[in-house]
């Protein structure tokens, strides 16, 4: 998972995983522009900025999940599950109404079957709402924010419904309905912002390949610095031989 976050003058931070590792860089890119913010993590990174500052959810090795700031020290555990009974996954970080949200998904181990949460995270943290539906495996959990709504895309996948997300859950159109439910107007936004989220994403990944090639470049010419100073030792012994007794 990769994300883009936009920051002050003009500059752009990709955070994403590798390995057990959460990586940022910098952009646009310099020298020690990468750095290690995070080991540990399993899966199932996701962020925002929220009031200013980013915020990341992630699973950590030891199946708790994991809400961070940019420093060490602002890692809170808000979900654990140890014995990974309930497999929480899917996590979602959302700003909405002046709250951090996270949306997120977990077996019910009594019942094997699946169901789908939000829950406040900042400051006081709320109780876990359960949304619409239960479903044979983990569903589909995504939000969509477009002109001053959000939206919440949830379930089985194939066979999504669509949310407004209000006080209470207002169902807006089912996957395989042929009329939406939405006005013209606001399904066009919706259209046109997820449209936008797939060029993001596209276009993150193309940044963390074309760094990826960066770093591969620049190891490679270490190592040949590397190699060729041994080279030059080694000549310089052969031409220079210490003299004996010194």
């Amino acid at each position: 998972m990769s994300l883009l976050f936009e920051l002050e003058q003009h500059q752009k931070l990709v955070v994403y995983e590798e390995g057990n590792q959460i990586l940022a860089v910098r952009l646009p890119l310099r020298r020690g522009g990468e750095f290690r913010m995070r080991d540990g993590c399993l899966s199932d990174l996701t962020g925002v900025i929220y009031r200013g500052n980013i915020r990341l959810a992630w699973q950590s090795l030891e199946h708790h999940i994991i809400l961070s700031g940019t420093e060490e020290q602002s890692d809170r555990i808000v979900l654990s599950d140890g014995y990974h009974v309930r497999q929480y996954g899917g996590l979602k970080l959302v700003a909405k109404d002046q709250g951090l949200w996270l949306l997120y998904s977990a077996k019910e181990p009594e019942k094997d079957v699946w169901h789908a949460y939000v829950q406040q995270m900042e400051e006081e943290m709320g109780e876990p709402q359960e949304l619409p539906g239960t479903y044979e495996k983990r569903p589909v959990l995504q939000a969509v924010q477009e002109g001053g709504y959000t939206f919440l895309l949830v379930g089985a996948e194939g066979e999504e419904q669509l949310y407004q997300w209000e006080k209470t859950w207002i169902l807006l159109a089912e996957e395989n309905q042929e009329e939406k439910l939405l006005p013209g107007e606001l399904q066009n936004q919706l259209d046109l912002r997820q449209a936008q989220l797939e060029e993001k994403d596209r276009q993150i990944a193309y940044i963390c390949e074309e760094y990826e090639k960066l770093r591969q470049i620049a190891l490679k010419l270490q190592e040949d610095g590397r190699r060729m100073k041994e080279y030059i030792g080694i000549k310089r012994k052969k031409e220079y031989p210490p003299e004996s007794g010194s």
